[in-house]
């Protein structure tokens, strides 16, 4: 079923045609990870309101976060009824329409999912930015310069990963409940520079 409350708010939240504001405090992508710690832990808050659970419990020893880059609430309505895994969502479970953060990259929303910081805590924002350590627009899901084709360039700077990256991930955060965690992910990106960093905590298959 439809989370009404999430389509209202969300739906309130336009300020023009083309624009949404991130709801950060309440439906919004970055508050996944520490809504995933708290029905693994029972620790804290769910930083998303409850009523995204429906009638569903709120604590489980198994949790399974797929992400899917890009897909946003436009493409759930039009393929929602005509897959099997999304049919038995809509039939069973509890979908809630969400705010991205600002900006909506892949960048900011990879980062805030692996480590649970917000673009604004991590500084990770843009497929391009500058970086003040090397003095130089990079491409930091590539570990890059930006004007490179070439994946990790960035290593000539000798100046290690975790000086580009957040230090925290949520799979340690979990680790630290006795919380294991397993990710799974296409070879094309792992191993790599970046995920070495967000993955610290965790399996990787």
């Amino acid at each position: 079923m439809f989370n009404a409350r999430s389509l209202n708010a969300v739906n309130n939240a336009k300020f023009s045609q083309h624009f949404v504001r991130p709801l950060y405090g309440s439906y919004c992508f970055s508050n996944i990870p520490q809504t995933i710690l708290f029905l693994l832990t029972g620790q804290g808050q769910s930083a998303l309101p409850r009523d995204v659970f429906g009638p569903l419990p709120t604590s489980y020893k198994n949790v399974l976060m797929i992400f899917i880059d890009a897909f946003g609430w436009r493409f759930f309505a039009r393929y929602g009824e005509k897959y099997p895994l999304l049919k038995t969502i809509l039939t069973v479970g509890m979908v809630s329409k969400m705010t991205s953060q600002f900006p909506s990259t892949t960048a900011a929303h990879v980062t805030c999912i692996n480590t649970g910081l917000n673009v604004g805590q991590s500084g990770v924002y843009e497929w391009h930015y500058y970086e003040p350590i090397v003095d130089r627009i990079i491409t930091p899901l590539f570990f890059s310069y930006a004007e490179d084709m070439s994946r990790d360039t960035l290593k000539e700077a000798d100046i290690p990963a975790e000086q580009f990256f957040p230090r925290q991930t949520l799979y340690q955060a979990l680790q630290a409940h006795g919380v294991p965690s397993h990710v799974f992910q296409h070879q094309s990106y792992t191993p790599s520079t970046p995920s070495g960093r967000f993955f610290q905590g965790a399996s990787i298959h």
